[in-house]
């Protein structure tokens, strides 16, 4: 009768230790979930500032570039005399500068092959995180059933 009992005292304690052990992976497994959620948000933010600062040089690029054609045409203007008719007014050429502008923007898009993609950095960063936590819950359950915390995820 004893040895019965201390065998499902036994079983008992292996199983609440298994409760622990799966709640203790589930909680490592949402970290790193939230982990490579900030990852995935950290470098699309990244991402976008990169656009935008390549905008903001683009456009500062094509306004040194047009800068010096303006006192030009209006020191060219004032020895040819009036405007002629026939010329571009000042709306086409915005229009004509803005698609311009929409296809550099494009092209700013295009992402460069040396960087890692956010998938190949969120993947990473689950991967040092499943590995480094892996050994904390044999340390900190003491129970051999614990085993490397690998077969519980």
């Amino acid at each position: 009768m004893r040895r019965l009992k201390a065998a499902a005292d036994k079983a008992a304690q292996r199983a609440d230790d298994a409760k622990q052990l799966v709640h203790l992976a589930k909680a490592e497994l949402k970290k790193a979930r939230k982990a490579a959620k900030q990852s995935k948000k950290a470098a699309k933010q990244a991402r976008k500032k990169v656009e935008a600062a390549k905008a903001a040089s683009a456009l500062r690029a094509a306004r040194a570039a047009r800068a010096p054609q303006p006192a030009k045409t209006s020191e060219a203007s004032k020895a040819a005399g009036p405007p002629k008719a026939n010329s571009v007014s000042k709306t086409q050429a915005a229009t004509k500068s803005a698609g311009a502008g929409a296809r550099r923007r494009a092209a700013a898009k295009t992402r460069p092959l040396a960087e890692p993609s956010a998938a190949a950095v969120a993947r990473s960063v689950i991967k040092r995180l499943q590995s480094e936590p892996a050994k904390a819950p044999a340390a900190v359950n003491g129970s051999p059933e614990a085993g490397s915390g690998t077969a519980a995820q």
